[in-house]
């Protein structure tokens, strides 16, 4: 089976852009093309140029489902990156901790997950992420499962982050409000096999608010080109 077809997809240095779509259209395949955990049957992924064949360090990778090392206190889990790549201890724990007070968890450093609320074990995920100063960092579905306003404060979180670091995102989500409120630009996928049905710039300015007038509006011509990509899936 084919699950994807004739994708094209460039993404600029510093940029935001959520990735949304019917389930099954192929979107966390894409972003594991991105993240070298697959490798394509036909074209080719590439970084600043270099053609991208394995997992590397230039692409911090986020998952739905925290993806932490329960043996491990929060510190160790973000360290784990640096270890692999052979940093010295005092060097490793200064960094982790840098990384920890980025998203508000320094306090936290030696509590283990099961300690941690579902917010605060992703923030660990995300630290551990850019501890390594990756040039893109690859997020499938990060916030889907915490609450509605654990989300929220996550979806802020990430968005001083991003200015703060410059790093290139690719946020997969099915949340359109999610998406606009994130995104300099919200690529929509159709399915069977997966393709890019539009990509929409977001020309809104942050902080952005949910109830103008201008958000209602890129929320309705999203609706319906995601409308068509699900219909699209039905045929």
């Amino acid at each position: 089976m084919q699950a994807l077809q004739k994708v094209s997809l460039n993404i600029g240095k510093g940029e935001f852009v959520c990735l949304i779509g019917p389930s099954g259209c192929g979107k966390t395949t894409l972003l594991h093309l991105l993240a070298g955990f697959l490798v394509p049957t036909e074209g080719e992924v590439r970084l600043n140029g270099t053609p991208v064949r394995k997992p590397g360090p230039e692409r911090g990778v986020v998952f739905q489902e925290y993806a932490l090392f329960p043996w491990m206190t929060a510190r160790q889990n973000v360290e784990f990156g640096l270890r692999a790549q052979s940093v010295p201890t005092p060097e490793r724990k200064r960094r982790a901790m840098e990384a920890l007070g980025r998203v508000q968890l320094a306090h936290m450093a030696d509590r283990y997950p099961h300690e941690l609320s579902g917010g605060m074990r992703q923030r660990v995920a995300v630290a551990r992420s850019l501890v390594v100063e990756p040039q893109v960092l690859l997020m499938d579905e990060p916030f889907a499962a915490v609450d509605a306003l654990t989300r929220t404060t996550l979806q802020q979180d990430l968005l001083s982050l991003w200015r703060e670091t410059g790093v290139s995102v690719l946020f997969v989500t099915h949340n359109i409000d999610e998406a606009i409120f994130l995104a300099e630009r919200v690529v929509v996928m159709a399915a069977h096999p997966g393709s890019i049905r539009e990509d929409f710039a977001i020309d809104l300015p942050y902080p952005r608010h949910r109830g103008s007038l201008e958000f209602a509006e890129h929320y309705t011509r999203i609706e319906l080109a995601l409308a068509d990509a699900y219909r699209r899936k039905a045929a």
